[in-house]
């Protein structure tokens, strides 16, 4: 892995186990989509099977969403394109789908424009072309320290 140009912080244990205990059911639905779909078919075939494994497990998803974001208090006619936001009460969770053969910093920093724009604090990207098996990446932004963390 490359090193990213942003600062990182350092979560506490409790920290990172709340995170993982939040978004266990969501990695979960990633696995079952892999699991039951081909690898090597294009992102619409495996989001759309992730937006019906989310619903099945109750969760509030919207998918393709938009967002307009603010610079110097004026919010911009353009917008940026989120796979997924999933509604939680700990905090919005932004999901990055990809079927590619591997995870790169531009995916990365991709889904970290995405956090910091949206001020939303966790970000899974998740690959399903790999193989054997999905790439799975957790992110938390902290938005007060305006850095970023994989947990």
């Amino acid at each position: 892995m490359n090193i990213l140009p942003m600062e990182t912080m350092h979560l506490t244990d409790d920290l990172r186990k709340q995170l993982v205990d939040y978004t266990y059911k969501i990695v979960g639905c990633m696995h079952t989509v892999y699991k039951e779909v081909a690898t090597g078919l294009p992102e619409p075939i495996f989001q759309e099977c992730l937006e019906i494994a989310l619903s099945e497990q109750g969760f509030v998803t919207h998918r393709e969403y938009q967002h307009s974001p603010v610079f110097h208090g004026v919010t911009l006619s353009s917008h940026i394109r989120l796979d997924f936001i999933v509604e939680g009460a700990r905090g919005n969770v932004i999901i990055e789908c990809k079927s590619i053969q591997n995870l790169t910093d531009r995916e990365r920093m991709q889904l970290f424009g995405y956090m910091r724009a949206t001020e939303f604090p966790i970000g899974i990207l998740v690959n399903f072309g790999s193989f054997p098996k999905a790439e799975i990446e957790r992110y938390y932004f902290d938005r007060k320290k305006n850095l970023i963390s994989a947990f």
